[in-house]
């Protein structure tokens, strides 16, 4: 019997979903297992084993299993335990890994402003050090009276945070863990002395603020879900958009965002009809860019943007996206192990 384990961060993560998974790979005779990247690399592994016949989780030891779903959302750095029982699983195991995931955004970035296409469609980023940040973000409000810093490894919108510029004050707006904290400095030399300190903390991006607002003013983006069918082939299984609060400056749905229907959001349809047409050209060709750079991958979340003038841009692109926005008939458990089937045809010549 095929066995599939599904890596977390934490059991209590994504409750539905995983149950969702259990009961699908049960049924087609999957072993269903769970753990946790916190244990010691040994021939067995700790963590639940699926009950079909109960539908319950109950505790057990099990080997590595033949597929590992890795949907644990690290943070900025893994514990050290973390990194080398994953490093084990990869290169000293037999399992294969659905996908291994992207690096940080700054990587990313750098990567993907090489193609001659997506290079028109990135927002203007630099990263920042602490050797530069304070020249940096000088020049940039000599010019410009707003910027977004965003956390190089990070996912939900935490840490984000809006900088605006005025003549007397500096305004921030920290996104984190879906509440808006406020922070005002009177002087450029205060504010540049907060990068600095939150640059010990965690690293970050520096990019332009772009105004994508609808027409009531909330912050909007559209979100598509991509995930390989076959060892190959990349099929979109949902776009949707997802709105933020008035007057906020982001969407995510772990900050206070909605998912709305097209026609409920504020934009002229002429305007979406041909962003939307521009998007089905580029996610697929960015998840061909990112796949020859970063295989294996397995699913994908883009975050597109649409300005007021119709002009799309890739905002994100997550190798761990949330599903609540794929239409409820996509059976997604089920194709999980559709591509575990056809990696395995792969293995044997099928």
């Amino acid at each position: 019997m095929t066995s599939f384990g599904i890596m977390q961060s934490s059991f209590m993560h994504e409750h539905h979903y995983i149950e969702r998974i259990a009961q699908e790979g049960s049924s087609l005779g999957f072993s269903i297992y769970r753990f946790l990247p916190d244990q010691t690399p040994l021939d067995d592994i700790r963590g639940l084993t699926y009950d079909h016949s109960l539908q319950s989780w109950k505790k057990a030891r099990f080997p590595v299993p033949d597929f590992i779903y890795d949907r644990c959302f690290y943070r900025a750095t893994k514990k050290e335990s973390q990194s080398f029982f994953v490093k084990w699983l990869k290169n000293q195991t037999k399992a294969t890994f659905l996908g291994y995931g992207l690096p940080g955004k700054w990587m990313i970035y750098n990567y993907l402003k090489t193609d001659s296409v997506l290079r028109r469609h990135l927002p203007k980023t630099f990263k920042l050090q602490h050797h530069t940040s304070s020249r940096l973000l000088s020049d940039w409000f000599e010019n410009h009276n707003t910027l977004i810093l965003k956390p190089i490894i990070g996912s939900q919108g935490n840490g984000l945070i809006h900088i605006k510029k005025t003549y007397q004050k500096i305004s921030l707006q920290i996104n984190h863990k879906g509440n808006v904290i406020h922070h005002t400095y009177d002087t450029t030399s205060s504010f540049l002395q907060f990068v600095n300190r939150l640059l010990y903390q965690r690293d970050y991006i520096a990019q332009e603020m772009l105004t994508l607002l609808d027409e009531n003013q909330r912050p909007f983006d559209r979100r598509v879900v991509l995930k390989k069918r076959s060892i190959s082939k990349w099929c979109e299984l949902g776009r949707a958009m997802r709105v933020g609060k008035k007057h906020s400056f982001v969407s995510n749905l772990h900050s206070g965002g909605t998912i709305e229907h097209d026609e409920k959001v504020a934009l002229p349809s002429e305007l979406l009809l041909a962003a939307d047409e521009k998007i089905t050209h580029l996610a697929p060709h960015v998840a061909t860019l990112l796949e020859k750079k970063y295989s294996p991958l397995f699913e994908l979340g883009l975050d597109f943007g649409i300005d007021q003038s119709g002009k799309v841009w890739l905002l994100e692109a997550n190798s761990k996206p949330g599903h609540r926005i794929i239409p409820r008939q996509v059976n997604y458990p089920a194709l999980l192990f559709e591509y575990c089937s056809s990696l395995l045809n792969e293995k044997e010549g099928v």
